[in-house]
């Protein structure tokens, strides 16, 4: 079949099957126009490319791609084995599941609406989502394109052993908080064959602030930091950037939050041009195939569960709507339109968060009647008329800065010192542009912007941990880094028992 005749008809077969899947499933007729054009045009894109590849070698690759993996997993790898040499990265994932269900359990409450309280997040209505027996009738934003399809199964499984969904809803978000800090140990010592060096920096992930607070409050976040270091552990362990496992797992990190697709694909094209040097056009263009086709697989199964995803729950709304879009614009707005003191505040607010706050806690602002609520708002900042006021550090936290800044000084010249030496990028360039992008994506996005820390944490000690890697062997090195640990572990102890001693009367009372 030439390559016309098969165009043509993969888009006019999308075109069928796109039409009457809207026309019968997704109201069609009584919608908007501007919102008839974008459903047909987007799901035929999906359908038609997705047709195409078919026809092709693309999905037939991708699909052997998986067994051939699966195959090879089943007989090669032994399940006892892998827990043999892993044993000290789940020991220290059981010990930080044990810590985020204690914090949990009293912080996570199905009878207290506590939406907005702790750091902005969205725990009380999540845990309705994520288990709750009528959870789904909650509206499900764009940027969450098929979380229903990700969370519901779980809490229907755990419902099943707990019967108790707020039970479920905990555990299920602690199990992700240890699974990344699984996902860490395995990722480090498969870089670097360093177990203490792995210990030690998946200790650092579990405990900064950003993975010891949302591992335990319940959130998206902790899901799309789990899904994005998978990513990077799947990207690592392959020998090639083809694999379907790439897609599959993009795919899940797409539907928990459809913007954090942008740091895979970061990995993604990173990894292909440190795994080979274009030396000619052809190669280039290959590179350029090899991209256009992952991101193109991604959006288009992306797209397809999403639709299918508001078809099955009339709560969920759809990404690529502008009647949907709507709603995000009570978190958008522009720097470049606030006056100077408040761009400015912004600014400094998201380097603080991003290098700080991520990783060591400071002392939260508590805001209660003032902004129309009793129980506690916690916040690490505030903004009076012209004053933008940021959460401190004291004492022993002023002493963890102090170290942490050296570190991040330390890793930010060694990566310089081997980029420039070397000429060639790797996946610690991949971290580094991920953070970047979190932090223009929230110059213009989120009140909080601490809500998303898990999203760019992972990426920040990674970076930390790769470009820092000529030390790892050295025994005074570890001392000094288990050192910080055990302080930071107690400036994270004072964090929390400050929060549980401001909330325990409202608790007690029962909200």
């Amino acid at each position: 079949m030439n390559l016309t005749r098969r165009l043509f008809l993969t888009t006019l077969f999308a075109l069928t099957i796109a039409f009457a899947f809207n026309f019968f499933f997704l109201n069609l007729s009584d919608r908007p126009v501007m919102d008839q054009v974008l459903l047909l045009t987007f799901s035929t894109a999906a359908l038609g490319y997705l047709f195409f590849s078919f026809l092709g070698n693309t999905a037939k690759s991708i699909h052997s791609d998986i067994l051939l993996s699966v195959n090879k997993k089943l007989n090669g790898v032994s399940i006892l084995s892998f827990l043999r040499e892993n044993l000290p990265g789940i020991l220290l994932a059981l010990i930080f599941f044990a810590l985020y269900t204690f914090i949990g359990l009293k912080l996570n409450s199905p009878t207290i609406d506590t939406v907005d309280n702790y750091l902005d997040a969205d725990n009380y209505s999540w845990m309705q989502r994520i288990s709750a027996p009528d959870g789904d009738h909650l509206e499900m934003r764009g940027p969450h394109p098929f979380a229903y399809f990700i969370f519901r199964p779980l809490g229907w499984l755990f419902n099943v052993v707990t019967r108790n969904y707020g039970l479920s809803s905990i555990l299920i978000n602690t199990l992700a908080g240890a699974l990344c800090v699984f996902m860490a140990w395995l990722f480090v010592k498969r870089q670097f064959h360093e177990p203490i060096y792995a210990l030690l920096i998946a200790s650092l992930l579990g405990l900064c602030t950003a993975h010891i607070f949302f591992g335990s409050v319940i959130e998206t976040y902790i899901f799309s930091a789990a899904a994005l270091i998978g990513f990077v552990l799947v990207l690592q362990s392959q020998k090639d950037s083809s694999s379907g496992y790439l897609v599959g797992i993009s795919l899940l990190t797409f539907g928990i939050t459809l913007t954090n697709f942008v740091q895979n694909f970061i990995g993604f094209v990173v990894s292909l041009f440190s795994r080979s040097t274009p030396r000619s056009w052809r190669d280039f263009g290959g590179l350029i195939k090899d991209i256009f086709r992952f991101g193109a697989l991604t959006l288009s199964f992306g797209i397809l569960l999403s639709l299918i995803h508001a078809a099955w729950y009339p709560s969920a709304k759809l990404f690529f709507l502008l009647s949907d879009a709507q709603a995000e614009e009570e978190f958008a707005f522009s720097i470049f339109q606030q006056p100077a003191w408040r761009a400015i505040g912004r600014v400094l607010l998201l380097v603080r968060t991003v290098l700080l706050y991520t990783v060591i806690a400071p002392q939260p602002y508590v805001f209660g009647r003032e902004v129309g609520g009793v129980f506690p708002r916690f916040n690490f900042f505030k903004i009076a008329p012209e004053v933008f006021s940021y959460s401190s550090y004291n004492g022993l936290g002023n002493l963890l800065v102090m170290a942490w800044a050296a570190l991040l000084l330390t890793a930010g010249i060694f990566f310089l010192r081997n980029l420039i030496r070397t000429r060639k990028v790797d996946i610690t360039f991949a971290f580094a542009l991920s953070v970047l992008f979190n932090f223009a994506l929230h110059l213009n996005y989120g009140y909080e912007p601490f809500l998303y820390s898990p999203d760019w944490a992972y990426a920040l000690i990674f970076f930390v941990a790769f470009s820092l890697a000529p030390l790892a062997r050295y025994r005074l090195f570890q001392g000094g880094l288990l050192v910080f640990l055990i302080l930071l572990a107690y400036n994270q102890f004072q964090f929390f028992q400050f929060v549980f001693e401001t909330v325990s009367p409202f608790i007690g009372q029962g909200g």
